[in-house]
């Protein structure tokens, strides 16, 4: 039983480490070839989120498949840029 503590405290530990350190702002970029790139709209994450902090219910929000928005590949190097 003490091996099973220790083990799902290990595992605990590395997940919390992986989610703390991931990047908020990553870019999704689905083809090379396009024009035109898609990126996680970063304004409806934002809109849902902040309602689910002003609802009368207690709702958490996991985001799995973000809404993403497509941009012209100029707008994203330019976004990156600054």
């Amino acid at each position: 039983m003490t091996n099973f503590k220790i083990l799902l405290t290990a595992a605990s530990a590395v997940l919390i480490f992986g989610c703390s350190s991931m990047s908020e702002r990553d870019y999704i970029v689905k083809s090379s070839a396009d024009e035109y790139v898609y990126i996680i709209d970063y304004e409806k994450v934002a809109l849902v989120e902040q309602a689910s902090k002003t609802s009368l219910q207690n709702v958490d929000t996991y985001w799995v498949n973000p809404p993403v928005k497509r941009i012209k590949r100029s707008e994203l190097e330019a976004m990156q840029k600054q």
